[in-house]
């Protein structure tokens, strides 16, 4: 499944707990993003705590489960 239609399942449910930055590589807009979190594959997933760390960088798709982890992992 691709990540946009995953996320699109999983984030109503963190609603005001977790924020996602959907950055397309194609659109300039999102070269701020890029030049924060470097990635060379796609897609990539880069989870961020609260503190602005990264946590995790995940390369590939992510199911509903496993994306739901990562998030939990970070509350």
């Amino acid at each position: 499944m691709e990540i946009a239609a995953v996320a699109a399942d999983v984030m109503p449910d963190y609603a005001g707990r977790v924020a996602m930055v959907d950055a397309l590589t194609t659109d300039p807009a999102a070269a701020p993003v890029f030049e924060r979190y470097p990635t060379q594959y796609i897609p990539t997933s880069i989870f961020v705590n609260r503190s602005g760390e990264v946590v995790e960088t995940f390369v590939g798709p992510l199911s509903d489960d496993e994306m739901r982890k990562k998030l939990d992992s970070l509350l």
